[in-house]
Parts: structure tokens; C-alpha cells; sequence
């Protein structure tokens, strides 16, 4: 369901920004053929790509503006579970091993995806045989 969503986000963000380069290169077209009839191509030419520097100058101060302060107190997030505190901090003293035992743990999921859901199974599986 998640992936489902995501790629859909994606899909959206991607085909919007695809339409909107098509639009500025329309717009820019259309302003190079109106300015190249008025003053002559080069004159044109500089014009419609300083006017668009001009745009992108804009878009990217807008882009980097901070994000603005919410008034409202951000709840603590819940503690976490004793096995998860545990394992992170072990990879917070040490990072290198955790990015090690990672690596090793994905190849072996790629080679044997079997042993991999076994152990996930087995990790999820009730450990009282007595309910």
C-alpha cells in the first residue's frame, strides 16, 4: 500500500514537472520569436535567457528560505522499544560494524531471500506454545 502511494507521488511530481519545463520552453519560443522580430536574434536571444535566469534566481531564493517556525509544541516522539534502544545504540558507538553487519545481511538476503523470511517469521511467531 505505501509503495503503491510513493509511486504514485513520484509518477505525479514527475509528469508536473515535465509539463512545466515544456511550458517554460513554449513561453520561452514564443518570447524569442516575438523579441527576434522587434530587435533582431542575438538581442532576442540574450533577453529571453536573462529573463529566465531571472526566473530561476527567484525560484531558487523561494526554495531556500527557511521553513517557518510552527507556534504549536512538537509532542515527544514515544520511547522506543528496549530491543530497538539497544540496537541503536550499538550502531551509534559503532557505526563501521553496524554499516558492515548491513552489508553482509543484504548480500545474504539477495543470495537466500528463504532464510531471510524464516528468520523474519520466526522473530513474529508467538513464543508461548501454551496459548
Amino acid at each position: 500500500m505505501i509503495r503503491k502511494t510513493v509511486i504514485q507521488t513520484l509518477t505525479t511530481a514527475t509528469v508536473v514537472a515535465v509539463c512545466a519545463g515544456i511550458s517554460l520552453v513554449a513561453a520561452a519560443f514564443g518570447l524569442f520569436v516575438l523579441l527576434r522580430a522587434l530587435w533582431g536574434e542575438a538581442i532576442a536571444c540574450a533577453i529571453v535567457a536573462g529573463l529566465f535566469a531571472l526566473v530561476a534566481l527567484l525560484v531558487a531564493f523561494v526554495a531556500s528560505r527557511p521553513a517557518a517556525v510552527s507556534k504549536h509544541p512538537v509532542p515527544a516522539p514515544p520511547e522506543p522499544a528496549p530491543i530497538l534502544a539497544s540496537l541503536m545504540a550499538v550502531v551509534r558507538e559503532k557505526p563501521l560494524v553496524s554499516a558492515a553487519v548491513a552489508a553482509v545481511a543484504g548480500i545474504i538476503a539477495v543470495r537466500n531471500p528463504q532464510m531471510i523470511s524464516s528468520l523474519i517469521a520466526a522473530f513474529f511467531e508467538d513464543s508461548d506454545p501454551q496459548a
